[in-house]
């Protein structure tokens, strides 16, 4: 178990004994990759500080995601009974276990933050600002409704694919960047970091599309072919396999260009975007 992990280990202990507290923290601790988290680290590494010192912000944005994973999984929206290679947290409790558990996880995010020790009072009310913003109604959560709103609309347009991408998973990978930003201070560079996690948001959204079909149950830790199960609106709506494949690749390797002409080092992020390519 590496540092963060234990870190959140830790962190939990300090919630009152509850089947709401050992849901949330089976879903929280079921085996994700912590793409969002890495981004912050990722980013502080470039800058030479110490990524514990984004291990408060890291976990609060892990809590938002894992509520909205739990929430996702709920019969009445995609009603999957697998996520992380586990049961779902529906599953292995019960619904209103899940939907206590998933409120739970967001509220304490934000307490999380205030709980940093670390941060000075001006950088942690930014982080709860970048938090509630890409997390609510503007940001994540719209994404979520359009997408509801898309199985049964079935568009042509692909600019409404893109705009359910852009906010339904961009907005979480820029709220990581901007996490990653805020700590180490480097506000005059916001054009990159947000044009940056813009770019990964769509690009890791369509690439969950594709597996959707090309790899199996066990491989992705959630039921294969979920989206054709629920008519959702995906890249293979528009691009056919090979094509779309083709596209990827392009935009992993614009995001290595764009990564070369930062002015702090960006290996730490290019092997991050490696690791997503080949995930």
């Amino acid at each position: 178990m590496n540092d963060f992990e234990l870190f959140i280990k830790e962190y939990f202990s300090h919630f009152k004994a509850s089947r709401i507290k050992e849901a949330m923290y089976y879903s929280l601790a079921a085996g994700g990759k912590r793409f969002r988290p890495s981004l912050i680290f990722a980013v502080l590494e470039g800058f030479k500080i110490d990524p514990k010192k984004g291990y408060h912000a890291a976990l609060a944005l892990e809590m938002v995601h894992t509520y909205s994973l739990i929430h996702d999984d709920l019969p009445a929206m995609d009603d999957d009974d697998y996520r992380r290679g586990k049961l779902s947290c529906h599953k292995a409790f019960d619904e209103a276990t899940a939907i206590l558990a998933g409120d739970g996880l967001l509220s304490a995010a934000f307490k999380v933050i205030c709980d940093d020790k670390e941060l000075n009072n001006d950088t942690k009310v930014a982080l709860i600002s970048d938090l509630s913003e890409l997390c609510g109604a503007n940001g994540m959560i719209y994404g979520q409704c359009l997408d509801l709103e898309a199985e049964a609309s079935q568009s042509n347009d692909i600019a409404d694919l893109y705009e359910i991408d852009d906010y339904k998973t961009g907005c979480l990978f820029k709220c990581a960047m901007l996490m990653g930003m805020r700590i180490a201070k480097d506000e005059a560079n916001y054009d990159f970091y947000d044009t940056f996690a813009h770019k990964l948001g769509r690009i890791f959204q369509m690439q969950d599309d594709l597996f959707d079909i090309i790899k199996t149950s066990e491989e992705m830790g959630k039921p294969s072919q979920s989206d054709l199960k629920n008519a959702k609106l995906t890249a293979l709506n528009y691009f056919d396999k090979d094509k779309l494949i083709a596209l990827l690749n392009t935009e992993f390797a614009e995001l290595h260009t764009l990564l070369d002409k930062q002015n702090f080092n960006t290996e730490y992020l290019k092997r991050l975007v490696d690791k997503i390519k080949e995930r």
